[in-house]
């Protein structure tokens, strides 16, 4: 390309002008006479044969192809250099990754078969009862967990594990769902908030839930008479089904003496804690009126 230029180059700074008006000289031409003619419509120039036109004034051509050529030497001299973008694979890195993989080639794979014992969750029965407050949900048998044996082929990579898969399952032991009694009743009604409190008996708290609802229903003992209650009967059996004093031979929630007495409320007066209940709170009622004035008997004398 630059031998190109350098011939335009050539060719319009050495064209010498013609020394008159009727001739041009190019390098390597001839010298070119301009010749007049005559028509019928006159006088006029018209170059001979083999004659190139005259050449208008050259001055400004000369300077742009003059600014070309030394603008294309200056590039091929000096060519722009573009910004060095840095690979996208570093050599270091690949050098590293290349180390790496050469030393997996001395890592250990090994397997074995491992025996794991798990626990299997329990189900849930749930009944809805509508002699139950609604919301109220009372287990009515626990729940059992079971058991499996898994035995796994396991992968190990350098004393690693990687991957286990299970090859066998047994089951040890079956669990036992969890019997649950969910209330749709009426929380207002008398009958089902007994019935509520009453499926929750058995337990200090459970016996304690339904003694609160039934004092208040059956005598309209309030709140604090409810809390000289709870004193009173957590001295005596701490609001046990089953407490006995053998000494004595108090039984029960309200430690009746002896305790066949509650028979008068049910037969079943050993074991059911609402027998107890019933019949404690009949007591108190007939021969103390309220449960505080029973309590402030027995923080005097120890009994009531």
């Amino acid at each position: 390309m630059l031998q190109g230029f350098l011939v335009l180059f050539r060719f319009f700074a050495f064209a010498k002008t013609p020394a008159t008006p009727d001739t041009f000289e190019l390098p390597g031409f001839p010298l070119v006479q301009l010749e007049d003619r005559m028509t019928e419509h006159g006088r006029h120039r018209a170059a001979g044969r083999a004659v190139l036109p005259r050449p208008t004034n050259r001055t400004p051509l000369i300077a742009t192809v003059m600014a070309l050529v030394v603008g294309a030497a200056v590039l091929v001299a000096h060519p722009i250099q573009a910004e060095a973008v840095q690979p996208y694979i570093d050599v270091k890195a690949l050098y590293q990754s290349d180390d790496t993989v050469l030393a997996y080639r001395d890592i250990a794979f090994s397997s074995s078969q491992v025996t794991d014992t798990q626990e299997l969750d329990f189900g849930q029965e749930v009944t809805e009862d509508p002699q139950i407050a609604l919301g109220t949900e009372i287990v009515m048998k626990a729940g059992v967990t079971g058991s499996q044996t898994v035995t796994y082929n396991v992968r190990y990579l350098d004393g690693v594990e990687v991957s286990r898969e299970v090859l066998s399952k047994t089951i040890d032991a079956q669990p036992v769902d969890e019997i649950v009694r969910k209330g749709t009743g009426d929380s207002k009604d008398v009958k089902v908030a007994l019935q509520t409190v009453a499926a929750g008996v058995g337990t200090p708290q459970g016996n304690k839930d339904y003694a609160e609802v039934y004092i208040q229903q059956t005598f309209g003992w309030d709140a604090t008479q409810f809390v000289c209650l709870t004193k009173l009967w957590t001295r005596e059996s701490n609001w046990r089904t089953a407490a006995h004093n053998r000494s004595s031979g108090a039984h029960g929630i309200a430690q009746a003496l002896p305790g066949r007495k509650m028979a008068t409320v049910a037969s079943d007066w050993k074991t059911n804690p609402i027998t107890q209940i019933k019949w404690g709170a009949g007591y108190i009622k007939g021969r103390y009126h309220t449960p505080c004035n029973a309590w402030s008997h027995s923080e005097k004398v120890g009994w009531y």
